[in-house]
């Protein structure tokens, strides 16, 4: 081994061994200090004076071939629609459906059998729901002709989150048009359709969700062409873009986002007035059933977002947001499975490992209090593993993120019976092993095998190696890591979060909140004796659920 270890100054190269491995604790600390000191900086700049940390969204091109599509249809806007069309055709395409659309939107059809196998290929636990929706999408942008011979009438859109109801209420509107004609569109269809588009705020996006509402008024033209609900939000819509000319997804996540940054600040040190700043107004932001949405504009609450607000809430101060904090931990348990497990928007709806491990982490801290219902969240997520070492992804493309807030998840279990403690050293031991194989000669991970490597899927997946007491993958890890930063602190990265899923989509200040979460973590590391031992490399389980890949 080298026995010569880099130089640490604050520019220096990153601090490992030239074989790559973890060098003296002390010196790569403080160089992790240093970087993380940069990002911490750059990341409180970014606190607004209301306390929300408010980033833009990355223009989509799904939504912006909907926008484009809608302006075609009514004629309008040809600025706008000039503007669409050049992002259109300088965007750089992630994946198999973002190509199709591409293609048909600037006149390049010829794609259909790509477009069906694409379709025929796509599986996910919402199944049948979720295929008619992206054949829909794919219909509405040019890329197939819809369907006809879908019914209707058997789609039913109530019992769903806010926007997949309006959005499952308009596919029913447009396949019973396309099927059957204006005049076969039901009177209560249209009601309920623009009985929700009237309940927002005219001059914003609908929840804040441009594919939602862009869905809708593609629906709404089909039956109320000349509605002031079309034209209001064809205006929001098109005030929503961004400088690139493209329109986002969402416009941003200032709650989600702001949470999250809060715990990570908070874990570097910031400073304790700006954390009680961001912590009373995300509390002013609780809604009445006690739990938060992505967003200030949203009435949808989910799991997610109030685990992650309770979290921050009770790090930063749990005796100022007492009362709060209550409210939200009566909010979870209302959502829990009685079988343990949480879904992400609804009682009842399918359980997610991601998300119940959120939970699990921010009602950890009175455990007493919910010991019957914790433990059965313990025993879900130790059956959600997958063969080899995985989880489901849920809402984000990387399989090292679900991984690490698992098993962040699994540490905050108080001392258990033997049993148990040995299922948590199996479980922490596969997905330990897992990122042990699957990372990249360059040091870093991809968000699957096989991918190019990445910021975001890197530092989920570098606490988590870093624990292991290997000296070599972490090391190299946090060479990948520091050699990406940029001189203003930040880091690129390539979307990770889905929604609708499996659809990626770009939110670039969490980019920076992860790397820095991954700094404050490798500076107090855990102390774990989970060392991965060798093994064949791992094959995807049978009956694994997965988004479609290109």
């Amino acid at each position: 081994m080298n026995s010569e270890a880099a130089s640490y100054d604050e520019d220096s190269s990153p601090p490992a061994y030239a074989d790559g491995t973890w060098p003296d604790p002390d010196r790569a600390l403080a160089h992790i200090r240093l970087r993380a000191t940069r990002l911490r900086d750059r990341l409180i700049r970014q606190v607004d004076e209301d306390g929300l940390v408010r980033d833009r969204c990355g223009s989509r091109v799904l939504e912006s071939a909907l926008l484009l599509s809608l302006l075609r249809k009514t004629r309008t806007l040809p600025t706008v629609h000039d503007g669409l069309a050049r992002y259109l055709r300088d965007a750089r395409p992630d994946g198999l459906m973002d190509t199709l659309i591409v293609e048909a939107t600037l006149g390049r059809p010829g794609q259909h059998d790509r477009a069906v196998a694409y379709l025929d290929e796509f599986r996910h636990f919402t199944g049948a729901r979720k295929r008619l929706m992206l054949g829909t999408l794919l219909s509405l942008t040019g890329v197939l002709p819809l369907d006809t011979g879908t019914d209707a009438h058997a789609l039913r859109y109530q019992g769903y989150a806010a926007w997949t109801e309006l959005s499952l209420c308009a596919i029913r509107i447009l396949h019973g048009a396309a099927r059957a004609g204006h005049a076969a569109v039901s009177a209560t269809d249209q009601n309920y359709l623009t009985g929700r588009l009237a309940s927002a705020d005219p001059d914003q996006v609908w929840e804040g969700n441009a594919l939602a509402h862009l869905i809708a008024l593609h629906a709404l033209h089909t039956c109320q062409p000349d509605s002031p609900l079309l034209h209001n939000g064809i205006a929001a819509l098109c005030r929503s873009r961004n400088s690139d000319g493209g329109l986002p997804f969402i416009a941003g996540q200032d709650i989600f986002v702001t949470a999250l940054a809060g715990k990570a600040l908070a874990a570097a040190h910031a400073p304790r007035s700006l954390l009680i700043q961001m912590g009373d107004r995300v509390s002013e932001l609780q809604q009445r059933d006690g739990g938060w949405g992505y967003t200030e504009i949203t009435s949808q609450t989910d799991v997610d977002d109030t685990a992650v607000c309770i979290e921050f809430l009770r790090i930063t101060d749990t005796a100022r947001y007492r009362q709060v904090l209550a409210r939200a931990e009566r909010y979870l348990g209302a959502m829990a499975d009685p079988r343990g497990g949480f879904p992400t928007y609804l009682h009842g709806h399918r359980r997610e490992a991601d998300v119940t491990a959120g939970a699990v982490m921010a009602l950890s801290a009175s455990w007493q209090d919910h010991t019957a219902l914790l433990d059965t969240c313990v025993d879900f997520l130790l059956c959600a593993q997958r063969d080899d070492g995985t989880f489901e992804n849920s809402w984000t493309r990387s399989r090292s993120s679900a991984i690490h807030r698992v098993l962040d998840a699994l540490r905050h279990v108080p001392p258990a019976p033997a049993d148990r403690s040995a299922r948590i050293t199996h479980t922490t031991l596969a997905s330990t092993r897992y990122l042990a194989e699957t990372q990249n000669a360059d040091g870093g991970w991809g968000y699957r095998p096989g991918r190019s490597s990445d910021v975001v899927s890197t530092a989920h997946a570098l606490p988590v190696i870093a624990s292991t007491g290997d000296r070599q993958a972490p090391g190299r890890g946090l060479r990948y890591l520091l050699a990406h930063q940029n001189a203003d602190g930040g880091y690129p990265s390539v979307p990770d979060q889905l929604g609708p899923r499996p659809l990626p989509f770009d939110c670039p200040v969490l980019t920076d909140v992860h790397v820095l979460n991954a700094f404050t973590q490798l500076h107090t590391p855990r102390r774990t004796t989970t060392t991965a031992p060798e093994r064949p490399a791992p094959t995807r389980p049978t009956g694994s659920v997965e988004e479609p890949e290109p």
